[in-house]
């Protein structure tokens, strides 16, 4: 039965260009999901965006002097530029323009009307220093949940959201310690109001979720679920459409749902009859599972995610990348030190699927040649002169390879890891008994380039254009050319 998906990232906020740890994430994650499903004769539209509008982007446009505006669609650029040079391949990027503002403020108007926004008065920390209510990247402190360091709205490590009035030692982003709070009447959704539907939902759909995840959702049901503000006093964002809260903008992770729904157009409807799928490090689980989860079941008419795939931390040298500190590797590096397909395999390799990870490029280097090219060679060595086999059934071990990918590639059980180490262990094999049996290292690369061409885009279509099923005795080159997707193989 073919199926219809509907796939996600969360869209990079455009204070930087990506960096490793970015590119690690949901973006690879998402890219290789969607081509296996179309590779197994399943739809997958693939959309993203680029946040223009998160505080992270004012910050660094200070640090930087420049107007915001300019540096967001700056970094917007080389961000969709260092996606294309990864053979990350979104349907839609969508970043703000008339159109899109004008989808998300009728999104919150028609929620305002029909009754589903709340107004609650919310205790901002405020900075003299700044003229600013401290919120997201303008205020810092220790998580009142697990004391580590976090900036407002939300913790990095233990991913609980935080009223920033409860940050613990707050300071602005100057460093000034704060004490003064003022009250604001801002709009809320409250998440409470939807406590039965989100345990429901939770409950029908435990086999799309990763278990940290799960393990989250289940901890904030615990308790009463806090309200989440869809408005802020400050002055950069999108207007919020309702009168009455002078000087107040659309909190940015509100702001994303209908931001990836202006994208999705009707197919984000029940009657698409498509499933979600969305991919998202752990770090923006709250807005993703409980948050946007609350807005799409009170506006009544949006697909839930029968998926959410979440990834952990990938670090560099024993510390969090950081895009704001500046210790990072830019992803474009990266790719033009190595190319497209060995980056993807070595951050497939060492994915952060289910607990952090830690990168350097020495080990990656050391990795990708010893699992990847050493044995490529190997075989191309050895099957140079000679001919492809007639017409067979693979040998029974390709079978166990086979069902590998099938299982590494499903929504329910999807792994880059898996899917990685799995090519690795098959590739490491056929070189070992190549000489030895030359037909074996054949049917086995064969099988690698229907199997691995999620994952490694274009050395696969390289080598069926070399060694492929529809190519003759004498394997006579012909013009290159990326062939169309291939039905993966059934076990």
């Amino acid at each position: 039965m073919t199926r219809d998906f509907l796939v996600t990232s969360t869209p990079p906020t455009p204070n930087g260009d990506l960096h490793v740890g970015h590119l690690a994430g949901p973006y690879l994650a998402a890219d290789v999901f969607c081509r296996a499903q179309r590779a197994l004769g399943h739809r997958a539209r693939y959309i993203t965006g680029i946040d223009y509008h998160q505080t992270y982007v004012v910050t660094m446009a200070q640090t930087q002097q420049r107007d915001p505006a300019d540096l967001a669609a700056g970094y917007g650029r080389d961000i969709h530029e260092t996606l294309t040079r990864a053979r990350i391949e979104a349907e839609a990027i969508t970043v703000p323009d008339d159109a899109y503002t004008a989808h998300v403020q009728d999104f919150f108007a028609r929620l305002h009307r029909a009754g589903h926004l709340f107004r609650r008065t919310w205790a901002f920390p405020y900075s003299r220093h700044t003229g600013r209510h401290l919120l997201e990247a303008f205020t810092s402190g220790n998580c009142p949940e697990c004391l580590a360091p976090a900036s407002g709205a939300i913790c990095e490590i233990c991913g609980h959201p935080n009223d920033p009035g409860s940050l613990l030692l707050c300071t602005d982003d100057q460093g000034n310690a704060i004490t003064e709070r003022r009250a604001v009447e801002i709009l809320v959704l409250p998440l409470e109001h939807y406590r039965d539907r989100i345990t429901a939902h939770y409950e029908r759909h435990r086999a799309g979720m990763r278990p940290h995840l799960l393990r989250f959702v289940e901890e904030m049901l615990s308790r009463p679920l806090p309200d989440f503000p869809v408005s802020y006093p400050a002055d950069w964002g999108i207007p919020l459409p309702v009168d009455g809260y002078p000087g107040q903008v659309l909190n940015a992770w509100a702001e994303m749902l209908p931001g990836l729904t202006h994208a999705a157009a009707d197919d984000w409807t029940p009657d698409s009859h498509h499933e979600l799928v969305q991919f998202l490090g752990y770090d923006n689980t709250y807005f993703f599972s409980l948050a946007h989860l609350g807005l799409a079941l009170a506006h009544g008419n949006l697909t839930t995610p029968t998926a959410i795939i979440t990834n952990e931390f990938l670090h560099l040298e024993g510390s969090k990348f950081s895009t704001t500190r500046g210790h990072l590797i830019r992803a474009r590096d990266l790719l033009a030190r190595h190319g497209a397909d060995a980056v993807r395999f070595g951050l497939a390799l060492d994915n952060p699927e289910h607990q952090r990870t830690d990168f350097t490029e020495a080990a990656f280097t050391h990795k990708v040649e010893t699992r990847l090219h050493a044995p490529l060679a190997r075989l191309r060595a050895v099957l140079t002169d000679h001919d492809p086999p007639t017409p067979a059934t693979p040998p029974p071990l390709l079978h166990r390879y086979h069902a590998r990918m099938l299982r590494a590639y499903a929504p329910e059980t999807f792994s880059l890891r898996e899917a990685a180490e799995a090519t690795a262990q098959l590739l490491s094999l056929l070189a070992h008994r190549a000489t030895d049996d030359p037909d074996l290292a054949l049917h086995g690369l064969r099988a690698f380039t229907e199997c691995a061409a999620p994952l490694l885009p274009d050395l696969t279509a390289e080598l069926h254009h070399r060694y492929g099923r529809d190519q003759n005795a004498t394997n006579t080159p012909r013009p290159r050319a990326v062939p169309p997707a291939r039905p993966l193989p059934q076990p």
